[in-house]
């Protein structure tokens, strides 16, 4: 854990006015440091809901049978080809930041309470979140509100959080079956990621504002 480098009375005098998050920019023939296939879903569940599945005719009662009909194998392609697609990527980054901008700004409304504004800057670094646990990293830097002067930070600052209740099924009928078209920030919140950010949030604002 880093050295705060301001006093308890420096740290109360001041009030966090907004929170800004910067979002890692990709790196050509590098892995993305964003992994997070649950909100890729949801984004691909608003456009191709569960209820546009072709259903097929006849099928087996007892559910022996689970072999997709061609038409259902194709709608599934087109479903998981969308959740990888750069349209989803956008959204998914979009999703992370406002839900990390969230996290954050909930744990400062009411203190400090101080008469010298800041700001708060997130710099993601990384989510991994591939389904049973999650992982965030970033950097956390207070700027002054008025010359933009870091007066602290917290490199790498980490949210870890275990798997939650929540299962998603391996295919593509599965994963749909329950996602309604809603804000895909309202569907994932129940996943690991968002308890991940909440984490790392937490251990900010502790760290922050101890005495």
């Amino acid at each position: 854990m880093p050295e705060r480098g301001l006093a308890i009375s420096d740290v109360r005098d001041l009030r966090i006015v907004d929170v800004i998050v910067e979002m890692p920019k990709p790196t050509e023939g590098s892995p993305s440091t964003i992994v997070w296939p649950q909100a890729g879903l949801a984004y691909a569940s608003t456009l191709m809901p569960a209820s546009t599945r072709p259903v097929r005719i006849g099928r087996d009662p007892t559910g022996a049978d689970t072999t997709p009909s061609p038409e259902e194998a194709a709608w599934d392609e087109k479903f998981m080809a969308l959740t990888r697609s750069g349209a989803a990527q956008t959204h998914v980054n979009t999703t992370l930041a406002q839900i990390t901008r969230e996290s954050f700004r909930k744990r400062f409304v009411d203190q400090p309470a101080g008469r010298h504004g800041a700001r708060l800057k997130i710099i993601v670094k990384s989510l991994q979140a591939p389904g049973g646990q999650a992982s965030f990293t970033a950097d956390a830097i207070l700027l002054d509100g008025v010359t933009g002067k870091s007066l602290t930070q917290y490199p790498n600052l980490t949210g870890i959080r275990t798997a939650s209740t929540a299962v998603v099924p391996a295919t593509p009928a599965g994963i749909i079956i329950g996602l309604a078209a809603i804000a895909i920030a309202d569907q994932i919140r129940g996943d690991p990621a968002h308890e991940a950010i909440d984490s790392a949030s937490s251990s900010f604002a502790g760290w922050l504002l101890r005495e």
